[in-house]
């Protein structure tokens, strides 16, 4: 604990100068590293003719050649306009913006598990060793953003009669976020889901007023079309949708409903007692790994809500040798690695794992059933009273 002080009072006489400094580092690296005007960016490439066919005026769900098809709400489509003014633009902007965003989340879990401006910056980068994070960059994904808006309205330094506006801004660009709008309510916090469900209704009203046929072509046809996305029992699949399809030998409908039941209310029900408990971090993780389990489509790069849950499971622990330790090891080398990657994919490869590599096929997913687990823990009490005693 005098040790712990000790960092936090070196941490506090760090100058300023030399904190933004360092920040401004991760932006430049991510350039370095992706190389945006070269990468592929396959995703950032159907946000790119999507925002040109908003900007022409054509149906951003139907573009011709352009391969996958948009699979957001056509809210997104009016924020991804500046990616029109060209490819490279957009790749250098989607980098620029994923970086920066790092560095917001860094920032809120080291303030969530009251931690110094050093450890924030250290979180941000440390995170770049991360599959997911890593393929959000490959792929020119908005991951790292949304993340970035949800921590902050949720733990961040909102202003209370402003919260659920960024988690309602982040369900309006992509609909698993909403996700949290159930855990505001579960935690009866109404007011702030109140405000969450009426943004998101308001970025669907905006969306249809500047788009109606596209928004009605979403809420009436898209949003139901399962081929849009890619085939479910695709590797990168990592939600029990992914699992199922995988071990059924191809879509099993009616028990994914029900195992996405089952797993969201006892999730959620998790998420409310440590809020109740006072471990509101904690509660904000369950929920986010509970959506990402209940989710039909959570790809690797959308676990990017690894780098906060790394976090707060590297700090439970305590003791070098322990099995806590062993198991966050683990937990971290599965999330570096990709795992599930190692393994044959593609062409219906993912049908004919043995059971060791159904294991490995499904890392993603049975880390998250860890975490929630170890979250749940009665010890987590007692690491939040010294955290707080500290």
């Amino acid at each position: 604990m005098t040790i712990d002080l000790e960092k936090e009072r070196v941490e506090r006489r760090l100058p300023a100068a030399t904190l933004v400094l360092t920040a401004t580092i991760l932006p430049a690296l991510c350039l370095l590293v992706w190389h945006p005007w070269s990468a592929n960016m396959g995703d950032l490439r159907v946000y790119y003719l999507s925002a040109r066919a908003f900007v022409d005026g054509q149906d951003i769900y139907d573009i011709p050649g352009q391969g996958l098809g948009f699979t957001y709400p056509p809210f997104a489509a009016l924020l991804f306009a500046p990616f029109s003014i060209g490819i490279g633009f957009a790749r250098v902007l989607i980098t620029v913006a994923s970086a920066s965003a790092l560095l917001v989340i860094g920032w809120t879990t080291a303030k969530a598990l009251r931690w110094g401006p050093l450890t924030a910056l250290g979180i941000a980068f440390a995170a770049l060793a991360f599959e997911p994070v890593r393929s959000t960059f490959g792929l020119g994904q908005v991951n790292l953003v949304l993340l970035a808006l949800l921590m902050l309205d949720l733990v961040g330094p909102m202003p209370r009669r402003f919260r659920g506006v960024l988690i309602g801004v982040a369900t309006g660009i992509k609909l698993t976020p909403g996700i949290f709008i159930l855990f505001l309510l579960i935690t009866r916090r109404f007011r702030e889901a109140a405000v969450a469900a009426g943004t998101t209704v308001a970025t669907m009203a905006l969306a249809y007023a500047v788009m109606p046929r596209a928004t009605i072509d979403f809420w009436t046809r898209y949003i139901f079309d399962p081929s849009r996305p890619g085939p479910a029992h695709y590797i990168s699949n990592q939600s029990l949708h992914g699992a199922i399809a995988r071990l059924a030998g191809g879509p099993a409908v009616p028990l994914w409903l029900l195992a996405a039941t089952v797993v969201g209310v006892g999730g959620l029900l998790i998420a409310r007692r440590l809020h109740d408990r006072g471990l509101p971090f904690e509660a904000v993780v369950v929920a986010a790994l509970t959506g990402l389990l209940v989710s039909p489509i959570s790809w690797t790069g959308h676990w990017v809500w690894i780098v906060p849950a790394a976090a707060l499971t590297w700090s439970y622990c305590s003791k070098v040798l322990s099995w806590r330790t062993a198991w966050t090891v683990g937990l971290t080398a599965v999330f570096v690695s990709g795992l599930p990657w190692w393994l044959p994919f593609a062409h219906d490869q993912e049908f004919h794992y043995n059971a060791v590599q159904s294991v490995i096929a499904n890392a993603y997913l049975l880390g998250a059933a860890g975490l929630i687990a170890q979250s749940a823990n009665s010890d987590a009490r007692i690491r939040y009273t010294w955290r707080l005693r500290s």
